[in-house]
């Protein structure tokens, strides 16, 4: 006799991305799905009274297994915005329903860090140097970045 008893199928991997703009931007978008997430649902228009609800969507239709494979994204342009959605998000959680949640509006958290490591890369190769400790002066920066 054979054992035909089936293992439960893994869950997929969801990301939910929450933006405040009228679309999600496809760059975001791109980078989710090469990330691995196999589902991408983007929220739009979503303002921060909005994100409670949303996550909490999220989370208790999982269970406390299914939140590993869960994601929260939050875009849009507005960095101050985008914060105010991040916070909002964390404190709907209820352990253990609790997912990563990431804010990245226009790339600006992201950009940001790449160049802050590359400045440092680049003074440790040149000058045997850190940036822990000095003093900086940013010339140019403008928008989120």
């Amino acid at each position: 006799m054979s054992d035909t008893t089936e293992k439960p199928a893994e869950r997929p991997y969801i990301l939910h991305m929450f933006t405040a703009t009228p679309q999600m931007s496809p760059f975001d978008v791109n980078m989710a799905a090469d990330a691995g997430y196999q589902i991408i649902v983007p929220y739009c228009n979503v303002d921060a009274a909005m994100v409670s609800n949303l996550t909490q969507d999220a989370i208790f239709s999982r269970g406390p297994k299914g939140v590993a494979r869960t994601g929260i994204f939050i875009g849009g342009r507005d960095v101050m915005l985008a914060a105010d959605m991040l916070d909002v998000a964390r404190k709907a959680m209820v352990p253990p329903f609790e997912v990563s949640v990431f804010a990245d509006p226009s790339g600006a958290y992201t950009t940001a860090a790449a160049l802050v490591a590359l400045a440092e890369r680049h003074l440790g190769k040149a000058y045997g140097m850190e940036l822990g400790g000095k003093r900086v002066l940013i010339l140019g920066g403008t928008g989120a970045v």
